[in-house]
C-alpha cells in the first residue's frame, strides 16, 4: 500500500454505501484490500479504532494500522452557519482533497492521495483516508538536526524554493505550517505538503499579498531549533526563486512586517491582561502575562 504517485491517481473504480457512508476508493488499491479499509473506515468513524494524533476546529486525525502499514483516517465535522453553505457551494471537502492532491502531484509536487473518501448521508460528516508518507515532520527535523548547520540551512532554503514553485504553479496551500510539512526520507531536498482541503489553484497566487500571507502562516511559530536567521534563509530562497531579482529585497522586508503582525496578534489571543489598565487598551504601560495552558 505504497502512496499513490503522479498518474497512479487514476479514477476510482468502486463506490460502497454502507452504515450510512457513501465511500469511494482509488483505482490504485488492491480489490483484496477493499473491505479491511471501508471496515477500518467506519471502525474509525464510529469511534472504536484509532489514535487520534490530531484535533483541529474543524477535523479529527486518527493513526490506524492496516496489513503493517500505518494509515490516516481524518474525519471532517460538519460545518455550520456560513460555512455549510460555502462547502455546499464548493463541494464536498474530501473530493477536493483527491483532485488538488492529483494536480499537485501531476506538476511535480509531493501530497498523498486518498485510498478511501466518503461522506456521511446524514451527519454530513466526512472521511479520507490516506497511507502514512515517508517523512519527517519539519519541527522534528529541526528539533534532530542539532549541530549539522549546513544540513539544516540547505533544507530551509530548499522549502523556500519549493514553496515558490508552489506558487508559480498557481497553487496557494490552505494551511501551510510547519506541521503540515514532511521532508521526504526519498530525497533529502523534497518536501510532501499535507492537509489540502482548502488549496487552490487561483490567479490570486499572482498577487503579493495572498503569496505573502501564505509564508506568514508558515512563519509566525516559534520552533526550536529555528533563528530568525534561519527564516530570513528561507524567504530570501523563495524570493530568489520567485522574483530572481528585482523586488527581492522590499518583498522580504515586508513578509517580515506581516509575520511581526500575525505574532502580535496570536499574542493578543492567547494573552489575558495583567491589569484593568491593560484590559482598557493602554498595553504598551504594562506586560502581557501568558494565559496559563488548560
Amino acid at each position: 500500500m505504497a502512496v499513490p504517485r503522479g498518474s497512479q491517481i487514476a479514477d476510482p473504480l468502486t463506490t460502497a454505501l454502507q452504515q450510512g457512508w457513501k465511500l469511494t476508493l482509488a483505482g490504485t488499491l488492491a480489490p483484496e484490500l477493499h473491505r479491511p479499509v471501508i471496515r477500518l473506515a467506519l471502525d474509525t468513524a464510529a469511534g472504536t479504532a484509532g489514535k487520534r494524533v490530531r484535533r483541529s476546529l474543524h477535523a479529527d486525525t486518527l493513526l490506524v494500522e492496516l496489513a503493517n502499514q500505518e494509515l490516516f483516517v481524518k474525519i471532517i465535522r460538519p460545518r455550520r452557519g456560513l460555512k455549510r453553505i460555502r462547502r455546499w457551494i464548493r463541494g464536498a471537502a474530501a473530493q477536493h482533497v483527491v483532485t488538488i492532491a492529483a494536480a499537485l502531484q501531476r506538476d511535480g509536487f509531493q501530497a498523498p492521495a486518498p485510498m478511501l473518501w466518503g461522506s456521511e448521508l446524514r451527519g454530513g460528516r466526512e472521511i479520507i483516508v490516506t497511507a502514512r508518507a515517508r517523512g519527517i515532520l519539519m519541527p522534528r527535523f529541526l528539533r534532530e538536526a542539532g549541530h549539522d548547520l549546513g544540513r539544516k540551512r540547505a533544507l530551509l532554503r530548499a522549502l523556500g524554493a519549493e514553496i515558490a514553485r508552489l506558487h508559480l504553479r498557481g497553487y496557494l496551500h490552505g494551511d501551510l505550517t510547519p506541521f503540515n510539512i514532511l521532508c521526504s526520507r526519498d530525497d533529502s531536498d523534497r518536501f510532501i505538503l499535507l492537509d489540502h482541503e482548502r488549496t487552490c489553484r487561483t490567479w490570486l497566487s499572482r498577487f503579493t499579498r495572498p503569496r505573502l500571507r501564505n509564508l506568514v502562516q508558515l512563519g509566525h511559530f516559534s520552533l526550536s531549533g529555528l533563528t530568525r536567521t534561519d527564516r530570513m534563509r528561507v524567504w530570501c530562497a523563495y524570493a530568489a526563486v520567485y522574483h530572481g531579482t528585482g523586488r527581492r529585497r522590499s518583498e522580504v522586508y515586508r513578509l517580515r512586517r506581516m509575520i511581526d503582525q500575525r505574532r502580535a496578534k496570536d499574542l493578543r489571543k492567547t494573552a489575558v491582561p495583567a491589569d484593568p489598565m491593560v484590559a482598557r487598551g493602554d498595553a504598551e504601560k504594562l506586560p502581557w502575562r501568558p494565559r496559563k495552558s488548560l
